[in-house]
């Protein structure tokens, strides 16, 4: 190795390095409760961590540092595994780590106490390695629904040098099954190719911090955009997403239509069962209504109890089918208080811009009147615009 560069010194440097950036996602784990799979990648980096300082101890023998560095490099690339299937929410392991674990350890010793094989040890270790490491790729660039994302494509792709690099190594070592590690540690390249994969190691841990801010990012576009209790838009962001429902509109030359819904007596359902109570109404109510409609409406809360769905490309009385089948499906879903079924209603306000025009003040008022006109008619009702007689001098 060049004089220059002290490859020990750079190796401890590197680990150490993963280790910090262990602490930096442990201190971002305990501020935030929406990313997941922090604990996770700062366990696989402190496990690489270990697995450098003792492959690059002189005072432990050969073997060891083989079987001890070896298990820790295959402990942080699982826990590198199960950090992203975490963060991407795709499946929750519990009980699985802990027995993959179990077992890996369990062979290892074997392995070391039974066959007393070095070259085994570093080929099923490293196999793992490079398997895992796959696995961690293929769930980024392949199974990911982000997988278009700069963020991922550039930390999958850095698995799979990470895994190209480890098999080369391992290619090496196999040359002499009876020293594996010894031939390797007098190959003239070990030291090039061992510091190439702990720096694709770090390289991976800022393609990860990427991944994280990119998903904090739209949290936060999300959050300022939507209601933090339904998950429905709120107010503001409706009234923007209603520019672009009429744009779809305009271009396919076709209606728009609106609901207006406001949950019948529901001030009265605060008083008798508590707010708490009221607040799984109303995510009750959002569920139903997301289960009805198409995946091209969208809902938003406009006010406390009421709710306005945008339908793209719509008559009337296509939006009125709609509107009867969530009130239909609300009336009948029942809302556990207790050991009793509690039963709630909505009076919804169906209007289309065949009547009155194109424009969101135009089209809400006139599914305001309609809201209005249900109500009157006892609740619990489906009223069009066009079956009313407009009076605009009324005002809700």
């Amino acid at each position: 190795m060049h004089e220059f560069l002290d490859y020990r010194t750079m190796l401890f440097m590197s680990g150490l390095f993963a280790i910090m950036l262990s602490i930096f996602l442990l201190a971002i784990n305990r501020r935030t409760a929406t990313l997941h799979g922090l604990i996770s990648w700062a366990c696989a980096n402190i496990f690489v961590g270990i697995a450098v300082f003792i492959f690059i101890l002189d005072t432990i023998s050969i073997d060891m540092r083989a079987l001890v560095g070896g298990i820790c490099m295959v402990f942080g690339t699982s826990f590198y595994f199960l950090a992203i299937i975490t963060f991407e929410q795709t499946i929750l392991l519990k009980k699985q780590p802990i027995i993959f674990f179990g077992a890996l350890t369990f062979i290892n010793i074997c392995i070391f106490l039974a066959i007393k094989s070095t070259y085994i040890s570093v080929l099923f270790n490293t196999g793992l390695c490079i398997i895992l490491s796959i696995s961690t790729a293929l769930l980024l660039l392949k199974y990911s629904p982000h997988r278009t994302s700069l963020e991922h494509r550039f930390t999958g792709l850095l698995f799979l040098v990470f895994a190209g690099l480890t098999l080369y190594r391992l290619t090496i070592a196999s040359t002499d099954q009876d020293n594996p590690i010894e031939y390797l540690t007098h190959w003239n390249h070990n030291e090039v190719t061992f510091l190439a994969c702990m720096l694709s190691v770090l390289a991976i841990n800022f393609g990860y911090i990427e991944m994280l801010y990119a998903k904090i990012t739209e949290q936060l576009g999300h959050a300022a955009g939507h209601d933090w209790l339904t998950g429905a838009m709120n107010r503001g962001n409706l009234e923007k997403t209603y520019d672009i429902i009429k744009a779809i509109s305009m271009r396919a030359k076709q209606q728009q239509a609106m609901l207006l819904m406001d949950l019948d007596h529901f001030k009265r359902i605060n008083d008798n069962h508590g707010h708490l109570f009221g607040d799984k109404v109303i995510c009750a109510f959002v569920n139903v209504a997301k289960e009805t409609m198409r995946n091209s409406d969208v809902i938003g809360r406009y006010g406390g109890e009421e709710f306005c769905i945008l339908m793209p490309s719509t008559n009337e009385q296509e939006a009125m089918l709609l509107a009867e089948r969530i009130r239909y499906k609300f009336e009948n879903h029942p809302l556990a208080f207790y050991d009793k079924a509690i039963y709630s209603t909505v009076s919804i306000g169906v209007c289309d811009s065949k009547q009155v025009g194109r424009e969101f003040n135009g089209m809400f008022a006139a599914a305001d009147q309609s809201l209005y006109a249900a109500k009157k008619a006892g609740r619990n009702k489906v009223i069009t615009y066009s079956s009313i007689s407009v009076d605009h001098s009324v005002v809700i």
